[in-house]
């Protein structure tokens, strides 16, 4: 029998999908079955166990990525702690890609850490072990697509079967167990309801009375009625939930498949054109004449998206809710009313203005303060000093030369000291050195922070003069001279960070409610520099 070296050891533990289904069979729990194997592994050789990683059950085993406890176990093998890792067989280290089986055995091999399984003790030092893991590796992968591809044409299949073959229930059903293989669906007491009564308002024969989605969304959490995940509902819970088909009976499978990206993480793919879809066994909760209108009222009030980073709204990132802070959108009504700027947050009670009336709003409000600035400027400095750099280089000689004379006194307070210690100084000629040095370091302090100040408003003038108000009367001048909205936006965020938007009443048809909105503007004001610059 093979011996290892003394040294310090720990186990690797992680399920299959093949255990998770053994385990549901009733088989013996997975983990608890390979402790005593590896336990018993290291009572053979003699070591002991200082730690073991344990995944959670439901870890995918694809991706290091989304294996925690690998992570760590990886960071510690290439930190060198370890002499040994005993686990059940190499294919519960790695049966991802290329990529992560590399990555997994240069860590063992840089680290000159041993792999130790009831079958075989692999020394990453030793060229036929190396090769004899990685041929491990590449088959336990290749079996790992095989089951995979199984599993893939099992639930399409199951779906055209009728049976249901996703994990987690659409909101208005449950999963029940189907005698033989597989699962269905059965309506939830309490969520089925409420799917019906979404479906009836948006759908209400009487096109005056049926709710939009936003409305719907509002009215659910005004109940108090939870979604599936216990949140609050939202525009494109009600969308998703209006879309899908599993609530006139019908089940399918790969409409939004999981796409893994560069970084290894999966998200869903926009919804393409073939999937797999069937009647399902499952009893449907909304006869199809009325899921057919809910499709052509959502088609009808569909907004047809902008390519993607076109701007259409010359406001856009730059009005903020007052209420909620979120960030207030552009809402267009088409030919029938104009567009206008809202808060889209569901429970936000902001009400929405006009589009041109904010921008009126903004604009006078950025001409009224570029009118302040100037006079606020004017005022400190009535005559704009052609001597600018002169004068800044008068102020950097002053404060260069009080600075120094501060550290002059600090050296002699320092003095001071020493020579009380020596008995050179009596007390009494101590005491009056001392007030005399703490009152001139005191006073040279008070002159470097007034210097600074003085150099810090020099500085904002001539910025102002020079930067800030040229700018704001560029671009109040040129705002109007293009139709462009990705101009026009690129203009104000040149000179404006951001403005507050507030409408605590509505009345869209009365003329005085218009414009009684609360806009507070924050203009961008120039940053404090070394030195100023000149034009």
């Amino acid at each position: 029998m093979h011996t290892l070296p003394i040294g310090k050891y720990a186990a690797y533990l992680r399920k299959s999908r093949v255990d998770l289904e053994a385990e549901a069979r009733g088989e013996e729990d997975t983990y608890k079955r390979h402790k005593r194997i590896l336990q018993e592994l290291a009572k053979r050789y003699g070591i002991t166990l200082d730690k073991i990683y344990r995944e959670k059950p439901a870890t995918s085993g694809e991706r290091i990525s989304e294996r925690p406890e690998m992570i760590c176990l990886l960071e510690d093998v290439e930190n060198e702690q370890w002499t040994g890792i005993l686990v059940v067989e190499v294919e519960r280290l790695a049966r991802g890609d290329t990529m992560d089986q590399g990555i997994v055995a240069n860590a063992f091999k840089y680290s000159n850490t041993l792999i130790v399984t009831p079958m075989r003790v692999y020394d990453p030092q030793n060229p036929d072990d190396e090769e004899y893991f990685e041929f491990g590796l590449f088959m336990s992968r290749r079996e790992f697509k095989t089951i995979t591809r199984r599993l893939q044409s099992g639930r399409v299949d199951g779906v055209r079967d009728g049976r249901y073959v996703g994990n987690t229930p659409p909101y208005g059903y449950q999963r029940v167990k189907l005698p033989g293989k597989g699962w269905t669906l059965e309506p939830h007491p309490e969520q089925a309801p409420i799917v019906q009564l979404i479906f009836s308002l948006y759908t209400d024969p009487n096109p005056e009375r049926r709710m939009g989605t936003a409305r719907l969304a509002r009215k659910l959490n005004a109940m108090g009625v939870p979604t599936a995940r216990k949140s609050r509902w939202t525009v494109a819970t009600i969308n998703g939930l209006l879309r899908n088909p599993v609530y006139i009976g019908r089940v399918r499978w790969g409409a939004r498949p999981q796409v893994k990206r560069r970084d290894g993480k999966s998200r869903p793919r926009k919804p393409r054109d073939q999937w797999v879809e069937a009647k399902g066994m499952h009893t449907p909760l909304i006869d199809e004449d009325t899921f057919a209108l809910a499709q052509t009222i959502m088609e009808e009030n569909r907004h047809t998206p902008l390519p993607k980073g076109k701007i259409s709204n010359p406001l856009a990132g730059l009005i903020r809710c007052d209420m909620c802070g979120g960030p207030m959108v552009l809402r267009p009504y088409g030919e029938k009313n104009p567009a206008a700027m809202i808060c889209p947050a569901q429970d936000c009670v902001n009400v929405s203005s006009y589009f041109h009336v904010v921008e009126d709003r903004l604009l006078r409000s950025l001409q009224e303060w570029l009118k302040s600035y100037k006079a606020q400027w004017k005022e400190k400095q009535p005559k704009p000093n052609r001597n600018d750099q002169m004068k800044w280089k008068a102020h950097e000689e002053m404060l260069k030369s009080l600075r120094k004379k501060l550290t002059a006194l600090e050296a002699q307070k320092n003095e001071v000291h020493n020579l009380l210690e020596l008995k050179v100084y009596s007390i009494d000629i101590y005491k009056e050195r001392s007030q005399s040095l703490a009152k001139q370091i005191n006073d040279t302090r008070q002159a470097i922070s007034q210097t600074e100040q003085e150099m810090e408003l020099e500085q904002k003038r001539i910025a102002a003069r020079t930067e800030t108000i040229p700018q704001v009367e560029h671009v109040l001048e040129a705002y109007h001279k293009t139709d462009d909205p990705a101009k026009k936006n690129a203009l104000l965020k040149s000179v404006v960070e951001q403005a507050t938007y507030r409408k605590e009443k509505g009345g869209r048809w009365n003329p005085e409610a218009v414009n009684q909105f609360t806009l507070v503007l924050y203009p961008k004001l120039p940053k404090r520099r070394d030195r100023p610059s000149h034009r």
